[in-house]
């Protein structure tokens, strides 16, 4: 935060939230459970074993070009934190909360009110309660804003009308039910044209602002309906005053963390960690029989926590090293691009991405140690 590059929107840092699914075979490893892929895409398994990690971001640079710098990397799954009597759907809600939590977190510590981008996993009524709770209330303000993108399926409601006649019984509360994919078709003639940026390119984007109530909140939430050259997109935000087209630039932003994912995978290897102990009872490899994880002995939970907080570390190292990369990219581009010998088939843009930092730097470093030795040899 004393660097200076972070995107500032409104007076608000700009966090990235989302997980990942680290496959893992071991079967004394901690926090090794089966889980479910819920990709769309058919090249990833639909069941594996692995990790469950929660990583939050900082929105670093511009909004384009920009970093995701990992601030923080978690084990969302482990005989620590999931029970054996909880449902999936629970399961669920805990990871998400989880998520949050650690966004706030962060927002506390530094004082710095953010908004907190996530993907449509994320668009369930935990989230929004545990993001408005008292806790994350300052100056009487939500302190940590959700946006997210919201399912076509998902039902809003308009405010109810006022009665001149009061009946018996409680006030209604929720007006009509308005499925959200049938905005773009019943509210077509409301819609607005502007320039805006849309995952890093800008075009002309038709959108459409409603102020709509959602009932498991049961609180007011600003709907974006948006029509790229991508195609449809609905955005849900807690923040009723968040401008539309900064909305729909903000999520495109988003992407950023699954750069940050690839590089910390492909470029750094952070997640290739193997810390396991004989003091966990084994786990099967079929997907069936390890669907809830085993607790190891008392006499032998600390162990078992140390080998946890070593795999945690280890990825946070990694973490600090992508980190470090980026900052020398937003502060020495210039000096990296100089440095640079190797041949890249096109440059996408003018700033040098973490593995041209890398190259440059152990380049620099080799070329140092080769100095050192010459005058270590001089007579």
């Amino acid at each position: 935060m004393d660097q200076h590059v972070a995107v500032i929107v409104a007076g608000r840092a700009v966090l990235l939230g989302d997980h990942t699914y680290v496959v893992k075979d071991a079967r004394r490893m901690p926090g090794v459970v089966t889980l479910h892929h819920e990709s769309e895409t058919q090249s990833k398994p639909t069941y594996f074993r692995g990790h469950h990690w929660g990583v939050v971001g900082l929105l670093v640079g511009s909004l384009s070009p920009a970093f995701c710098l990992p601030l923080e990397a978690r084990l969302h799954q482990g005989f620590a934190h999931v029970r054996e009597d909880e449902t999936d759907e629970a399961q669920r809600q805990t990871l998400v909360v989880r998520q949050i939590r650690m966004a706030l977190q962060f927002a506390v510590r530094h004082d710095t009110p953010s908004i907190l981008v996530l993907d449509a996993f994320f668009a369930i009524a935990p989230v929004l309660q545990c993001a408005a709770s008292t806790w994350a209330l300052r100056l009487k303000q939500p302190y940590l804003p959700i946006l997210t993108r919201a399912k076509k399926n998902y039902v809003a409601y308009t405010p109810a009308k006022p009665q001149d006649q009061r009946s018996a019984g409680r006030p209604r509360k929720y007006g009509d039910p308005i499925k959200l994919k049938e905005v773009f078709e019943t509210h077509k003639a409301q819609l607005s044209n502007a320039s805006g940026e849309v995952y890093g390119h800008v075009e002309t984007v038709s959108y459409l602002v409603l102020h709509l109530l959602g009932k498991p909140i049961k609180a007011p939430l600003r709907f974006v309906f948006a029509i790229t050259s991508r195609g449809l997109i609905v955005l849900m935000c807690s923040d009723l005053a968040r401008s539309p087209l900064m909305a729909i630039a903000l999520y495109g932003a988003r992407v950023r963390i699954e750069t940050m994912f690839a590089m910390l995978t492909s470029v750094l290897g952070a997640f290739a960690y193997h810390f396991w102990s004989k003091r966990l009872p084994r786990h099967a490899r079929k997907p069936k029989k390890n669907t809830a994880l085993k607790t190891p002995q008392k006499e032998h939970l600390e162990t078992v926590q140390k080998t946890w907080q070593a795999c945690e570390r280890f990825v946070m190292l990694g973490c600090l090293t992508l980190g470090l990369l980026q900052l020398v990219a937003l502060k020495l581009q210039h000096q990296v691009w100089e440095a640079f010998s190797l041949c890249l088939r096109t440059r996408n843009r003018a700033l040098p991405s973490e593995r041209t930092v890398k190259e440059v730097l152990a380049q620099e470093l080799g070329r140092n140690d080769r100095k050192a030795a010459s005058y270590a040899t001089m007579p």
